[in-house]
């Protein structure tokens, strides 16, 4: 009677598990698969992902259409609640016009914006943001470690704070400069339409890391390894090499930062993504290394 219970149960799951279908749909990042989960959609190609994980808020900037054509905006979402299928809560940052350019300041918990007109301070009780610096300039980018830059448009030019205003980075006046980052180290990368560069900390001389990719974003996680996020994908410094090496595919890439429990977010042309551990690892991870790589969407039957 015991064998004869054991034989239907077994006969049981086996057909069940042929039902069972498994969707690879996720990523493959660092030599592991992750499940893509979807925190908000309908996006205009979001760009800078800011993390302030505190309030568990994500803060980027977006294309949008207004009077004057293409313009952009900053949003901020609150990720503390996220319902499937839906966007989480978000707001407009208002009074940054064409708000593109955003740094987080970890040492004093602060954040800041840049647009056409200058550089402003968030106020987290009122949720508003405040001019605080250089009317009139456009800001391209913002970065904040230890000393406070910003990069002017449209001439590229880097700027840090010093002894109460803002001056020129001498090292960096003939060098055209679209994004700018200082690991936790004190390494200092930047990215132009020609290249991603790393500056050498005893020759201070920059030397390239790569010339055939298209830089959207520079991000570290909480043990300071720094990543770029480029058009096609995550890339990594391959130390001790003076090269980069891919970590991720992800078509259309155009920001990457971290939540408050080291998860990686990145964003495509319309979606914010977040990467979660799955349980579909060893399955996905075959389609991956083994099957079609222009075939990223499969359903396996699990026998």
């Amino acid at each position: 009677m015991l064998l004869l219970l054991l034989f239907v149960a077994l006969n049981s799951a086996e057909k069940n598990n042929v039902n069972e279908t498994v969707t690879c749909d996720g990523v493959v990042f660092h030599q592991v698969y992750y499940d893509r989960q979807i925190l908000i959609k309908n996006l205009g190609r979001p760009y800078n992902l800011v993390m302030h994980k505190y309030s568990r808020t994500l803060f980027f900037s977006q294309t949008v259409q207004n009077k004057r054509g293409v313009d952009f905006e900053i949003k901020a979402c609150d990720l503390s609640i996220i319902k499937d299928d839906k966007n989480p809560e978000c707001s407009i940052i208002k009074g940054v016009p064409g708000g593109y350019a955003i740094a987080y300041d970890a040492g004093n918990d602060d954040l800041y914006f840049g647009g056409h007109d200058g550089i402003y301070k968030y106020d987290f009780p009122s949720k508003q943001a405040k001019f605080f610096s250089e009317k009139g300039k456009s800001i391209w980018g913002l970065f904040i470690r230890r000393n406070f830059y910003f990069i002017e448009y449209p001439s590229q030019k880097l700027y840090v704070y010093y002894n109460d205003r803002f001056v020129e980075v001498a090292e960096a006046v003939n060098i055209e400069v679209d994004i700018f980052f200082k690991s936790k180290l004190g390494e200092v990368y930047f990215a132009n339409k020609t290249a991603l560069y790393k500056v050498e900390k005893l020759t201070k001389h920059p030397i390239v890391l790569s010339d055939n990719i298209i830089v959207r974003q520079i991000a570290d996680d909480t043990f300071g390894d720094v990543y770029i996020c480029a058009s096609d994908g995550v890339y990594l410094e391959d130390k001790p090499y003076r090269r980069v090496k891919k970590v991720a595919d992800i078509e259309k890439a155009f920001g990457l930062t971290f939540d408050e429990r080291d998860n990686v977010m990145y964003s495509d042309e319309e979606t914010i993504f977040r990467l979660l551990p799955s349980n579909k690892s060893k399955t996905c991870w075959y389609d991956y290394n083994i099957g079609d790589e222009d075939d990223r969407l499969k359903d396996y039957v699990i026998i």
